[in-house]
C-alpha cells in the first residue's frame, strides 16, 4: 500500500506533464535504440539521422575507423596525376600527419575513456554483506550463540541504469566524432604547409630561370660593347641586376627552409630534415559541386553537427534520468536473526526504499537538464549557420582562384613572354636601350611569381572547401593534388 502511494505522488513523468513541456527549437534526433558502447559495438545513432552507425575499435587498436562512410558528391571533377616516388605530394603530408599527430592521438584516448563509462554506469552497486555479533551469549551456558547475517542489493527504479547509459554512450559518440573534426583540421594545416613549401620552391626555380635570362642579356651586352655599339653601362646594369637576384635568394631560400621546417613539425620529426622536393606543377581542377550541393554535403557529414547532436540527446536522456529521480530506489534485504529464541523466527526477508518527499531539488534538476537542451540546440543552430556561410565563402573564394588563374593562363603570361621576346629583339637591332629590356625581365618574373602563387592560392582554397564540407582528409585512390 505504502509502496503504491509513493508510485502515484510521484509526479514527473519524461513523456509529458506541464513542467516538461518541450522548448521552441525541435530537437535534431529521435532517442537511438540501446546498445551498449564497448569495443568493436555499434554506436547507436537514431532512425532518420544522416550519420550511419560506425564501428568502435578495440583499446589496442591503433586508430578508430571513418567515422563517415555514407558517399557523398566529389568536389574535384577529376583525379590528379599520381606523383613520382621522388616528389612530395600533399598527400603524403597528410596521411604522415595524421598518423603522428598528438592532438589526434589524444582525441582517440579521450573516446576511448568515454567508452568506458557506459558499463561503469549500468552496472548495479556492490550486494552489501553485514554481521552482527552478542559477544556476551558466545560460550554461556544459558544462552544460545547469538548473531545476525545480513545481506542486501540496491536495485533502482526501473530504467535509471538504462538512462545513465544512453548519457554515456551519447558522450561517448560525441568524443568519437571529436576525433574525425581533429583529423580534419590536421589535413587542413598539413595541405596549407605542403602549399607554402611548394610556392617557395617555385619561386627559387622562377629566381634561377630568370638569372639565367640575365646572364644571356649580359653576353649579349657585353658583346656589342665589345664592339662599342653599346655603352659599358648596359653590362654593368646587367651586373647590378644579376646582383639583386643574388639577394632575393637569400630571403627565398630563408621562405622554403622555413616552410620545410612547418612540415617537418607536423611530421615530428628535426624541423631541419630533408623533403624530397613538390612536383613542379599543380593541376588546378574545377570543383564539380554547386554551392548548394557542397552546403548539403557539409550539413551532413561535418563531425562537430555529429557531436553536437550527440551532446543534445545526452541531454535529453538527463531529463528523463531526473524525471525518474522521482521514483524511489529499492534495497532488497535478507537476513537471518540468531539473537530470536524461536527459530522459525530467524529467517526474515524484506526491503528498504526512500521516500522522494522532498521535491523541490527534483524539479530543480528536471529545469537545469532542460535548460542544457536548450543550450546544446542553440549551439546546433549556430554551427549549422555558420557552417553555411563558411561554404558558400570559401566557395566563391575557390571561384575567384580558379578565374585568376585562367586570366593569367590566357591573357598576363603569353603577352609577358611576347613582350620580353620584342624586347629582345629591339634591343638586338638596336631600337631599344637596355633598360627596357631588364624591366620586360623584372616584370616577367614579378608576373610568374603572381601566377605560381595564385595556383597555391587555389589549392590552399580547396584544402579549405575540403575542410569546410567536411570530406575524409584522405580519399582513397585518389590525390588531391
Amino acid at each position: 500500500m505504502t509502496f503504491a502511494l509513493l508510485v502515484a505522488v510521484a509526479g514527473c513523468r519524461a513523456g509529458g506533464g506541464t513542467k516538461l513541456a518541450s522548448s521552441s527549437s525541435p530537437i535534431v534526433h529521435d532517442r537511438p535504440s540501446q546498445q551498449p558502447l564497448v569495443p568493436n559495438a555499434p554506436v547507436p545513432i537514431s532512425e532518420g539521422s544522416i550519420y550511419q552507425p560506425v564501428t568502435l575499435v578495440s583499446a589496442d587498436d591503433s586508430a578508430p575507423e571513418e567515422p563517415h562512410a555514407h558517399s557523398a558528391p566529389e568536389i574535384l571533377s577529376e583525379s590528379t596525376t599520381p606523383a613520382a616516388a621522388d616528389v612530395l605530394t600533399a598527400e603524403q603530408v597528410v596521411e604522415q600527419a595524421l598518423e603522428v599527430n598528438p592532438d589526434v592521438r589524444s582525441a582517440i584516448a579521450t573516446w576511448r575513456a568515454a567508452a568506458q563509462r557506459y558499463p561503469q554506469q549500468v552496472s548495479l552497486d556492490d550486494p552489501m554483506f553485514g554481521v552482527m555479533l552478542g559477544p556476551g551469549s558466545w560460550g554461556s551456558d544459558e544462552f544460545d550463540d547469538a548473531y545476525t547475517i545480513e545481506a542486501s542489493q540496491k536495485l533502482p527504479w526501473p530504467g535509471k541504469r538504462q538512462l545513465r547509459g544512453d548519457i554515456a554512450q551519447a558522450e561517448a559518440n560525441a568524443a568519437y566524432f571529436d576525433i574525425d573534426e581533429q583529423r580534419l583540421r590536421i589535413a587542413q594545416v598539413a595541405r596549407l604547409a605542403f602549399y607554402e613549401y611548394y610556392l617557395a620552391h617555385r619561386r627559387l626555380a622562377l629566381l634561377d630561370e630568370s638569372a639565367q635570362l640575365l646572364n644571356d642579356f649580359r653576353e649579349i651586352a657585353q658583346s656589342r660593347y665589345e664592339v662599342a655599339a653599346v655603352e659599358q653601362q648596359d653590362v654593368l646594369l646587367a651586373d647590378l641586376e644579376l646582383a639583386d637576384v643574388a639577394r632575393r635568394r637569400l630571403e627565398l631560400t630563408r621562405q622554403e627552409q622555413v616552410a620545410r621546417a612547418r612540415i617537418n613539425t607536423l611530421l615530428l620529426v628535426s624541423p631541419d630534415a630533408p623533403l624530397p622536393p613538390p612536383p613542379a606543377l599543380l593541376p588546378t581542377p574545377p570543383v564539380a559541386a554547386s554551392a548548394e550541393q557542397l552546403r548539403a554535403t557539409a550539413l551532413a557529414l561535418r563531425p562537430e553537427l555529429a557531436a553536437q547532436q550527440a551532446r543534445i540527446r545526452a541531454e535529453r536522456y538527463a531529463v528523463e534520468l531526473a524525471c525518474r529521480e522521482f521514483y524511489p530506489d529499492v534495497e532488497v534485504v535478507g537476513r537471518y536473526d540468531a539473537f530470536w529464541q524461536e527459530e522459525p523466527l530467524r529467517p526474515m526477508v524484506g526491503m528498504n526504499l526512500n521516500v522522494p518527499l522532498y521535491k523541490q531539488r527534483r524539479w530543480a534538476a528536471v529545469a537545469e537538464a532542460r535548460a542544457r537542451i536548450a543550450k546544446e540546440q542553440a549551439e546546433y543552430d549556430a554551427q549549422t549557420v555558420e557552417i553555411a556561410f563558411e561554404v558558400e565563402r570559401t566557395y566563391r573564394l575557390v571561384q575567384e582562384a580558379a578565374s585568376a588563374i585562367g586570366v593569367y593562363q590566357s591573357d598576363i603570361l603569353p603577352t609577358a613572354r611576347h613582350s620580353i621576346d620584342a624586347a629582345r629583339a629591339s634591343y638586338l637591332a638596336g631600337r631599344a636601350d637596355f633598360l627596357r629590356l631588364v624591366e620586360s625581365q623584372r616584370r616577367l618574373l614579378d608576373l610568374e611569381e603572381q601566377y605560381h602563387a595564385a595556383v597555391a592560392d587555389y589549392q590552399q582554397r580547396l584544402a579549405e572547401l575540403h575542410r569546410t564540407v567536411g570530406e575524409s582528409p584522405i580519399v582513397a585512390g585518389s590525390d588531391s593534388n
